[in-house]
């Protein structure tokens, strides 16, 4: 059902999504929904995005297959979907972050370097850097607080991963709640106690 990719990205989906909530970093005051475009060394990844406050859900079409990840911080758990199949998994929040590499938010130096304009948005342009070195790079940010474009860089011994996340067709508004709820008739899927880290991604950036 997961094949091996969907379920590290995913997860890496899961640690980028918490970035507007880590220390330093505005988050978004509105609500809005984009179509959204994650480049890879694996390969480019189509998906949407929906946000709401303290909710955010992320489709991503994967070899073919669309994998869905809601993540709720007002309860501090999150959901993986598999639509097709409809199958969910829950997972707890904590260990989804500490699954994909994140890092606590004390441990990343962030520092604004200037504005620019992305996709047609005016935004304000952010540098992190994780403070053992292990990963950086750029977030830009809308002044309703949405991360309109991300590039990050991770190492991990000689390997390095790149990792690019861009919003287009932002559009804000109301989002309807159901989006972020488990749909009637989907059945919990089997557990994938083992789920590896994504190994790169978005590596030691952050957790809320």
């Amino acid at each position: 059902m997961f094949t091996r990719l969907s379920i590290p990205l995913a997860l890496c989906v899961t640690a980028l999504a918490t970035t507007t909530h880590a220390g330093g970093l505005p988050v978004p005051t509105v609500e809005y929904s984009a179509d959204r475009v994650i480049e890879t060394s694996a390969g480019t990844f189509e998906g949407k995005v929906y946000s709401a406050k303290d909710k955010e859900r992320s489709e991503t079409n994967m070899q073919g297959m669309q994998s869905v990840v809601i993540l709720r911080r007002d309860k501090r758990i999150g959901y993986m979907l598999m639509p097709a199949q409809k199958l969910y998994s829950q997972l707890d929040f904590k260990r989804a972050q500490e699954q994909s590499g994140a890092q606590p938010s004390d441990e990343v130096d962030i520092s604004e370097v200037g504005s620019e304009t992305i996709e047609g948005h005016a935004a304000t342009k952010y540098k992190m850097v994780t403070k053992d070195g292990s990963a950086g790079g750029f977030i830009w940010i809308t002044r309703d607080g949405i991360p309109v474009k991300m590039d990050v860089l991770s190492k991990s011994g000689r390997d390095k991963t790149r990792t690019t996340i861009t919003l287009r067709n932002l559009t804000i508004g109301a989002q309807d709640p159901a989006l972020f709820e488990v749909p009637s008739g989907y059945d919990a899927m089997p557990s994938f106690g083992g789920m590896g880290s994504p190994g790169g991604a978005a590596r030691g950036l952050f957790s809320r």
